[in-house]
């Protein structure tokens, strides 16, 4: 016999919008053509995202209209915990740790994979 389930308080569902996830970021992404001189062995690190919240989305999107190609920026920044960076510093980071910081981000805070546009 199935057993019932519990009603979920209004703490329950927002508990999960103040949970923090640490992410690995393998060497290769981080130093994609090795690590540079003075910085150390060529290995990767931690960071920590959180989800984001319906309204920092509608935030994202409205700050973004005129400019799509914000959208992954600020979807990061508003994430990322730490370390915390300013938009000028996300913009600075290479394309494909940006590309994978973001899809961690679509990941701890619930959305599917990007829909990719139809080949023709």
């Amino acid at each position: 016999m199935p057993t019932e389930l519990q009603a979920l308080s209004p703490e329950d569902l927002l508990a999960g919008a103040t949970a923090t996830c640490e992410v690995e970021v393998p060497p290769e992404v981080l130093h994609p053509g090795g690590a540079p001189a003075g910085f150390g062995a060529a290995e990767g690190g931690t960071v920590q995202l959180k989800p984001l919240s319906i309204g920092a989305f509608q935030l994202i999107l409205k700050a973004a209209r005129n400019d799509p190609g914000l959208i992954p920026l600020l979807m990061l920044k508003e994430s990322l915990v730490a370390p915390k960076l300013s938009l000028e510093q996300v913009r600075q980071l290479h394309l494909g740790l940006v590309s994978f910081l973001v899809a961690h981000v679509r990941e701890v805070s619930g959305l599917g994979e990007k829909k990719k546009p139809p080949v023709s």
